[in-house]
């Protein structure tokens, strides 16, 4: 089974960003270390698919083994990849089955999913196929982990982070998020279709193409109905709570394209660096735009992580390795090819900075995952202050592996802790300094709110002058 590092980002965009604003070759000699093995860090905001009732195997014994029919991936490989039994039947068929230990406790629960499997055989209102409901039985196992981060993703899902991954698709050009049973705008591309006709940050989604927003299984699949041939239409009606009203708008998808780093001079001496998302090759970007920056008179930097959901790990341990003298990053903690293991990412004594540069980081709650690593990690070296609202809290990783039929499955396998030792999952980085933004503005894409108007802005140029 391969191993696929990107960034499922379930706040699942309609868009994702292209890092195709600096060249690669633009970058200084910076050294990349990263024993990640396509460890991607992930802000997923999405329910869980309950298919648990569709739990079904058949059981037989023999000597100190449980059997039960299954069909498993060939792609598969672990430790226990040669668990799946050929028997020949007398009249020349196959039978095919998993081996399990026999113990008390595994025979005690393939009874129950025995009396299960038949029960929907033979009383569903559909007549199901073996092959269906051992679809739904490898669905279901991985679907009903406690972990939120762990899911069982459709070709179609694939597809869809593939084509976000390239950075450019034809779609609205709004990041879309799910928040308790609802799905909501949390960003909005400058230009975009989403913007020109008058979408909000907040805006929560009715119905799309006249299907209730409730009906879709995830974020991910309202976002592949959002999206379409460049040029086509869709209509999308979004509740407003500032508003306290519906509004229906028929959309024309184009193509979306966008920058993961906006940066500019603030004043004489500070420089401002938006960092939309830490997708691929965001960490060339950044350097590019720090030195740009620098040589610019740039003593001190605002970092702008607000709505940035996550990415790559290897991109954020890039840049800090850019910011950071030699030392601790990020500590992963977890479980690969059936063995624990416990990684320290270190920096090295080479910086692209002043060592006296200091930075000042504006999250807000949609700031998530590989954004809370690369704010904590500064602030853990006393070079950052945070401003803002409390960040999402995401402190663990997840890998992404392909089966052979084009879907693929997510899983929770570590957790990071920051040098200071403490991890943010389900709690989020406070900022130093809470600020809010104004009520007028705070639905606007950021980059369109006046920096007169943008209190979070105002103060951390204040902490830096």
């Amino acid at each position: 089974m391969q191993q696929y590092q990107h960034n499922i980002n379930l706040n699942q965009p309609d868009h994702w960003q292209q890092p195709n604003v600096y060249q690669p070759d633009q970058i200084r000699d910076k050294k990349v270390k990263s024993n990640f093995w396509g460890y991607f860090l992930t802000a997923i905001i999405s329910a869980i698919l309950t298919v648990a009732m569709v739990l079904g195997i058949l059981i037989s014994f023999k000597g100190e083994e449980l059997f039960s029919n299954a069909q498993v991936n060939k792609g598969f490989s672990s430790e226990r990849s040669q668990i799946i039994n050929i028997k020949e039947n007398e009249d020349g068929s196959d039978e095919l089955s998993l081996i399990f230990k026999s113990t008390p406790t595994n025979k005690k629960s393939l009874e129950k999913l025995e009396t299960i499997f038949n029960i929907l055989q033979n009383d569903y209102y559909e007549e199901l196929s073996e092959s269906q409901l051992i679809d739904a039985m490898a669905i279901g196992m991985v679907d009903q982990l406690e972990s939120p981060y762990t899911f069982y993703m459709t070709p179609e899902y694939v597809k869809e982070m593939e084509d976000t991954m390239s950075g450019e698709y034809s779609g609205i050009g709004a990041i879309v998020e799910q928040v308790g049973t609802s799905y909501q705008i949390s960003d909005i591309i400058e230009d975009s279709p989403a913007e020109k006709n008058g979408l909000m940050i907040n805006d929560v989604f009715v119905s799309v193409d006249g299907k209730d927003a409730s009906e879709f299984e995830d974020v991910s699949m309202l976002a592949l109905n959002i999206r379409g041939e460049q040029g086509t239409k869709v209509v999308i009606e979004i509740y407003r709570a500032s508003d306290n009203k519906n509004y229906e708008f028929e959309i024309t998808r184009a193509n979306i394209t966008n920058a993961n780093i906006r940066s500019e001079m603030l004043t004489d001496d500070i420089g401002y660096v938006r960092i939309v998302e830490f997708n691929e090759g965001v960490g060339y970007n950044f350097v590019t735009a720090m030195n740009n920056l620098q040589d610019q008179g740039a003593k001190n930097i605002v970092f702008d992580l607000r709505n940035n959901g996550g990415g790559y790990v290897n991109e954020v341990l890039y840049m800090l390795d850019y910011l950071l003298p030699e030392g601790e990053l990020i500590t992963e903690i977890g479980r690969r090819s059936g063995k624990e293991f416990e990684i320290t990412e270190s920096s090295d004594a080479e910086m692209g900075v002043p060592a006296d540069m200091k930075y000042a980081c504006i999250m807000n709650n949609n700031s998530a995952s590989a954004s809370e690593l690369f704010a904590g990690c500064l602030r853990d070296w006393n070079k950052a202050e945070l401003v803002g609202e409390t960040s999402f809290g995401k402190g663990v990783g997840t890998i992404t592996q392909y089966l052979e039929d084009g879907s693929a499955v997510q899983i929770t396998n570590f957790y990071y802790n920051l040098p200071s030792g403490t991890n943010v999952d389900g709690e989020g980085l406070i900022p130093d300094y809470e600020v809010e933004l104004p009520e007028d503005v705070r639905n606007m894409i950021i980059s369109r709110i006046d920096s007169e108007d943008d209190t979070q802005l105002q103060k951390a140029i204040e902490i830096l002058k």
